[in-house]
């Protein structure tokens, strides 16, 4: 029981996002105070739904037999159902009409405001957004990588390793760049192999281990394999490992193939 109670604390981790996140969900839970208070009617509303998904996210039974079974890698998402933005605003709603007077009303939503922004995180940021480089909004590297695929396929599709940060946008564009693994290595719907597993962790380490990532590339039938020069540190020559470069894509990326198939 007590890995299902670690487990559930890092889903609320996930959730939360830090300690950005844990303040709001201070002020989520101090709202939600505030509506048992109001009245029945906004315990009824508010308040009770709120801790019934509280109690059911925390449970360690219901996330055993639900959330390892039917909810691996999502189970934090129950938490959307939480009015976390709509409680906190009626909370602070009742709070500042207890104040008369206008100009004491006014501070105090300034100030409430404050602490929500000087908390929070900015959603739209060089993280989350970019200006689109191409009629497909997705990163240009993608689809000049899957291009290359395309043009030396041999079969209906190839197997690829690459960076984290082109799984998706690789296969938004193009079902022929087949990847040896997908947004599934973070766990987010079932676990992979435990190859694949390996490969995904070492792609995910500035000094990757060439040796194993090739070795089981050529176990998997996997001909290509792509890394960002910007944060991997490798040799450019990896002829010694079986693949040889074949193109520099967006200045960043290095495209690999095997060498008996070049």
């Amino acid at each position: 029981m007590t890995v299902y109670i670690t487990a559930l604390w890092d889903e609320f981790v996930n959730f939360i996002g830090g300690r950005s996140g844990l303040a709001h969900w201070v002020f989520y839970l101090v709202a939600l105070f505030v509506c048992m208070l109001t009245g029945r009617g906004m315990r009824r509303r508010l308040f009770w739904p709120s801790v019934l998904v509280l109690l059911l996210f925390f449970n360690p039974l219901f996330y055993w037999l639900i959330g390892t079974r039917f909810l691996s890698g999502i189970y934090w998402r129950l938490l959307w159902m939480l009015p976390v933005s709509f409680v906190t605003g009626y909370a602070l709603t009742q709070f500042l009409f207890r104040f008369r007077r206008q100009f004491l009303r006014l501070l105090v939503l300034l100030a409430a405001c404050a602490c929500i922004v000087v908390t929070g995180k900015p959603v739209f940021s060089a993280e989350t957004y970019r200006e689109k480089e191409n009629d497909y909004e997705l990163p240009q590297a993608a689809i000049e990588i899957a291009d290359i695929v395309e043009a030396r396929l041999e079969n209906w599709k190839e197997t690829l390793i690459v960076p984290e940060e082109l799984l998706c946008s690789i296969r938004q564009y193009s079902c022929s760049a087949g990847l040896l693994y997908g947004r599934n290595a973070g766990g987010f719907i079932s676990s992979i192999e435990e190859d694949e597993a390996q490969v995904h962790w070492q792609m995910s380490q500035e000094v990757p281990d060439l040796e194993l990532i090739t070795r089981i590339a050529k176990e998997k039938n996997c001909r290509y394999i792509v890394f960002n020069t910007a944060f991997h540190q490798i040799p450019e020559d990896l002829t010694e490992y079986g693949y040889g470069k074949i193109a520099t894509v967006q200045e960043k990326y290095a495209m690999y193939c095997r060498i008996s198939e070049q």
